[in-house]
């Protein structure tokens, strides 16, 4: 993650349990602009904080990010309310230089993923299952709150296996419950067993090191060749083939967020994009945060239908 002379980084940085794709980052001295999409930006700027809401003490010393607003090549810029104390010329000007900065970098989505370390939910035999979180080199590792791993999929885009409605298991009942969420969520506890151990590693180009900032202490500073860990943020190689299929339906409905992933190997982007042809609306939102796209008519075929749907709601 490098900056260049005017002191501007541009990188992308994963959005896991559950995995949401890259959130794109283009980050200044003074600021920072997030896009999930690559399309439209959350502009941030750093500014001292008033000591109170209305407060007459002046700013505290320390500096935090006020979302500012929101600008798209579109649209323009769409500025949020701010507490009169703070100095809005300052941050008008930050913001000019955030704008700035993302158009120059507009055509070299998407950015490089950034080192990052990794907190793996371990299974029984202690090898990395399914990825919990990361953090950047230069971030504190702490625990998080929760060790379990979520497949998301509730919600208005409810994950749904083909194989489990084959079966006559719905993907919801009337109380709310979400029966192929929580039966992937079942599946990858009790792989994880009772302990749910987990681990940060600070991964290499063949290897990665166990960190020990979570437990269990005792495997700190062991070595896992690459090949260990799963390619996608969850392990897809399961003993029971029923176990497997109801993987692979999750795998092809995450399918557009995958798609944002560097390092997939062809055959695997290739059915990635061939699944994700089903969810057109997201493809055609997340397209331009792809590194590669194997079968640009199938991303483009995709990209019509969002279009034609739209149109006709």
């Amino acid at each position: 993650m490098a900056s260049n002379a005017a002191g501007v980084a541009r990188y992308g940085l994963r959005r896991v349990n559950p995995f949401l794709g890259v959130v794109a980052v283009v980050r200044t001295t003074q600021g920072r602009a997030l896009s999930f999409d690559g399309s439209h930006w959350q502009l941030q700027v750093l500014a001292h904080p008033p000591r109170g809401l209305w407060s007459r003490d002046g700013h505290r010393e320390e500096a935090q990010f006020f979302r500012f607003g929101v600008w798209s090549e579109t649209t323009g810029m769409s500025r949020v309310p701010l507490n009169p104390i703070l100095d809005v010329g300052h941050m008008l000007a930050v913001a000019d230089e955030l704008i700035d900065a993302v158009q120059t970098g507009l055509l070299d989505l998407p950015f490089p993923l950034a080192p990052e370390r990794e907190l793996w939910l371990l299974d029984q035999d202690q090898m990395p299952l399914a990825l919990l979180a990361t953090a950047l080199p230069d971030s504190e590792l702490t625990a998080l709150g929760s060790p379990d791993w979520t497949a998301g999929g509730r919600g208005e885009r409810a994950f749904v296996s083909a194989r489990l409605l084959a079966k006559g298991i719905p993907e919801r009942d009337a109380s709310g419950r979400f029966h192929h969420a929580e039966a992937l969520e079942r599946l990858v506890q009790g792989a994880a067993g009772r302990r749910l151990n987990r681990q940060w590693f600070r991964r290499e180009a063949d290897t990665a090191e166990g960190l020990p900032d979570a437990p269990p202490p005792e495997l700190a500073g062991r070595r896992l060749p690459a090949a260990d860990f799963p390619v996608l943020p969850l392990r897809t190689e399961w003993p029971q083939r029923e176990d497997r299929e109801l993987v692979a339906d999750y795998v092809d409905w995450l399918a557009p967020y995958l798609l944002t992933l560097s390092g997939l190997d062809e055959a695997l982007r290739a059915r990635l994009e061939r699944a994700a042809q089903r969810h057109a609306v997201l493809v055609d939102a997340l397209w331009r945060l792809y590194p590669q796209i194997l079968d640009p008519e199938v991303i483009n075929r995709a990209r019509v239908e969002a279009r034609l749907r739209r149109a006709n709601a």
